[in-house]
């Protein structure tokens, strides 16, 4: 705290005027702006505790203070463009923001000890000191350019913590965690960074990544838990000295690299700890690399001097070298250093998440005796078919529906919203109507009350595939069952004059008597009422959505008490998602009770390569439309199907804004590996293995998951584990469109029991 405390007053010494200044006050209620304004060069602007929604605009060279909490909400612009040189900036909340939260285009501004959250990027800057400040929940960050310093900042849950674009910039004593990439750079020159602490990012992404960047200095940082602890693609003349990189799948990994350097460093417990392809000229000296779960060493086509390192062993034994020339004779026989688990303190406390359990509302027939449930209609039942799809592949079906006993039939074929509602004139004083529904041979039976409603049976209110869903001889069928009622507001008669004290003559539809946000008819068919306000902020059925999230897709059919996920699609031209793979992946969930909604949406630019930023950005444009408020984030997850992703690989699942909500598919990969029904197949089990992750299944969940040693017969993975019959194991993927159920004996595990469909809300890595 000292030192940080020494670094802001050097700051104000730098950056204050060297001229009288007026101090002028801003009140909740009052306008920043016109302060702004009024003030003249060298002023400081106090900013008094409250809530003020605003879009600041500072051209001038003057200093704004909050006291107290200050939050200034930009209601989804940007909160804060800051145009004038040497501006100061302390002690403020900014955030929501669709663009970027606060924009620097001045020169020699500070943000010290302020709090960003909410917004495509927390702060993008030039020439800017950026100091002691919280930033979460942001596509990016920090973005800068040129001549930065930023330090001791602590930043989680963004798609991209820091990024580099330029040069001559300092990152020093930061901390990031839970965001998709700590520290990203491309096409960046001359950067420091020094004593980082990177961990615990998504499990699919990594610590620091380099792109097409040259003569940066990593020193004295701390990176560990995640796919790559640091990685660099086509990146020269980088030197990465007395660093700790440990617990990633890559500890360090270099592609198309020439001239780097690893010194002195302590490189364990990854599974691989050093990875080169296509490199040449690489110098590693004086490192430990130690605890290789594989490979300590992994060359391929490559060229490098790898002298004097200890490789965990007095005869160095996980070394894989292929056609590559590669030094590493003589090496050390002990450790160079301590090891680092009794060195090393978790930075952190894992947060452990609980599964909530809450009440269904309760339903219950009880006997009404009544000449005429509705005096004001002749009744007539409808049972209207929403959706009906056939299981196992496209087929022709037939449903009959039986009400008290008459017939009423369709034919239909395939996945499909028919037209279809089956009329039946009934009993006006006859409380129960016998409903069945008949596919082929099986029949599910379902009683109907015309006092309330409701019905029960074989689908009741809180069964685990949903209200108004049933399956039955390899069909599923979402339905609805009314009456003609007079007033046509989803309501019965005698539910209005008894409970409601509502006139059945005319319609409730749509009306909010509570003022909670959701309407009668809603309310009413899932057991809340209109007239009392409840909470409707709880997911009951643990897939998610809370009840207003739920009655926003309930055009989707989604039901607030059975699981629903929801996933955007958006493609490159010549990969879409075929039908078929669509349907394969909604019969492995239906059999799980999971309703699996698939949006095939929009058709992307063509691109060979996407990189984490291109993902991020393909994120905010095409499926939140550069709206910090868009609906569909926390509801939606979102696939991109492109060429290739930032490896000529699969994909992998990123975070585009705060959590691990999206998949990158890379479909040129499976495209080269299959054709015709087999590259169907492929596309859904490759599919079904990216979403896996953003269910919360990794590979520090289970030994089986995304491991390499299970891809070929010759290494040991690929037995050990052939029990887990999963897509999330590599030796099934492309061939299985399905997790296990941990049925099939020993090294098998139970993906189905421990997915968690909230994981795309609240994403928290290697806990």
């Amino acid at each position: 705290m000292k030192k940080l405390a020494l670094i802001i007053a050097l700051v104000f010494l730098i950056n204050v005027p060297a001229y009288f200044s007026d101090e002028i006050v801003v009140k909740e209620g009052e306008s920043i702006q016109e302060c702004i304004d009024a003030a003249h060069d060298g002023d400081i602007i106090y900013i008094e505790e409250g809530l003020y929604y605003e879009n600041l605009v500072i051209n001038k060279s003057i200093m704004l203070i909050g006291r107290g909490k200050v939050v200034i909400d930009g209601k989804g612009e940007k909160v804060a463009l800051i145009e004038g040189n040497g501006v100061i900036i302390k002690n403020i909340t900014f955030t929501n923001s669709s663009d970027a939260i606060v924009e620097i285009d001045g020169r020699n501004a500070a943000i010290l000890n302020c709090t960003i959250y909410k917004g495509k990027y927390g702060i993008a800057a030039n020439d800017t000191k950026i100091i002691g400040c919280t930033i979460y929940g942001c596509g990016g960050g920090i973005v800068i350019k040129n001549n930065s310093i930023i330090q001791a900042n602590y930043i989680y849950k963004c798609g991209l913590g820091i990024e580099v674009y330029g040069n001559n910039n300092i990152i020093k004593d930061n901390t990031i965690h839970t965001s998709g990439v700590g520290l990203y750079l491309q096409n960046a020159t001359n950067n420091i960074i020094e004593k980082c602490s990177i961990y615990k990012n998504n499990n699919n992404q990594g610590g620091i990544f380099f792109l097409d960047s040259s003569s940066n200095l990593i020193k004295e940082c701390n990176v560990s838990y995640g796919s790559f602890g640091i990685r660099m693609i086509e990146s020269y003349n980088n030197s990465i000295l007395d660093s700790t990189i440990f617990k990633s799948r890559y500890g360090i990994k270099m592609e198309k690299c020439r001239e780097n350097e690893i010194k002195r460093c302590r490189i364990t417990s990854n599974r691989f700890g050093i990875t080169l392809e296509n490199c040449r000229n690489i110098e590693i000296h004086y490192n430990d690399v130690a605890h290789s779960h594989i490979y300590s060493l992994n060359a391929k086509y490559s060229t490098a001097d790898a002298r004097h390192n200890w490789w965990g062993n007095v005869l160095p034994r996980k070394m894989h070298i292929l056609l590559s020339r590669i030094k590493y004779f003589p090496w050390l026989i002990t450790p160079l250093y301590e090891d680092v688990k009794t060195e090393l303190k978790e930075a952190e406390e894992t947060k452990v998440k609980e599964t909530q359990r809450h009440q269904v509302p309760s339903k219950k027939m009880f006997p009404v005796k009544i000449d005429d449930f509705d005096p004001l209609v002749d009744i007539k039942v409808a049972i209207k078919i929403k959706r009906a799809r056939s299981m196992e592949g496209e087929k022709n079906y037939e449903i009959k529906i039986f009400i008290d006993g008459m017939k009423n039939e369709t034919r239909l074929k395939g996945d499909v919203m028919p037209d279809f509602t089956a009329w039946q004139n009934v009993d006006d004083s006859k409380q129960a109507v016998d409903i069945k529904f008949k596919v082929g041979f099986e029949i599910k039976q379902i009683t109907y009350d015309l006092a309330t409603g409701n019905w029960f049976g074989d689908d009741f209110l809180g069964d685990a595939d949903g209200y108004g869903h049933i399956k039955l001889n390899g069909v599923e069928i979402w339905f609805d069952i009314f009456y003609n009622d007079y007033d046509k507001d989803g309501l019965t008669y005698w539910e209005e004059v008894n409970i409601y004290k509502t006139d059945p003559m005319k319609s409730d539809y749509g009306k909010d008597y509570d003022k909670d946000g959701l309407p009668i008819e809603w309310e009413d068919k899932y057991g809340f009422s209109d007239f009392v306000v409840e909470n409707h902020s709880i997911d009951y059925d643990n897939d998610g959505l809370n009840d207003y999230e739920e009655y926003y897709m309930a055009d989707w059919l989604a039901d607030p008490f059975a699981k629903d996920l929801f996933i955007e699609v958006d493609y490159m031209p010549g990969y879409e998602l075929y039908e078929e793979s669509i349907q394969m992946l909604y019969d492995a969930f239906a059999r799980h009770n999971i309703t699996l909604h698939i949006d095939v949406d929009e058709e992307l630019p063509y691109m060979e390569r996407v990189y984490y930023r291109t993902a991020r950005d393909f994120y905010w444009e095409y499926f939140l439309h550069e709206n910090v408020s868009n609906p569909r984030h926390g509801i939606f997850h979102y696939f991109i199907l492109v060429s290739y992703g930032s490896s000529k690989r699969g994909g992998h699942a990123f975070v585009g804004w705060d959590n691990c909500d999206s998949v990158l598919l890379a479909c040129d990969y499976i495209n080269s590996w299959r054709i015709g029904e087999g590259r169907k197949k492929a596309y859904a089990s490759l599919f079904m293995h990216e979403l896996g992750h953003t269910l919360g299944l990794f590979d520090d969940d289970f030994g089986g998951i995304d491991n390499e040693s299970c891809n070929v017969p010759w290494m040991k993975g690929y037995w050990i584990y052939r029990n887990y019959k999963s897509c999330m194991n590599y030796r099934y993927a492309f061939q299985l469109v399905d997790y296990s159920d941990g049925s099939h004996g020993r090294n098998d595990f139970d993906d189905w029991s421990n997915i968690d469909l909230t994981f795309f809300k609240d994403s928290f890595y290697y806990s």
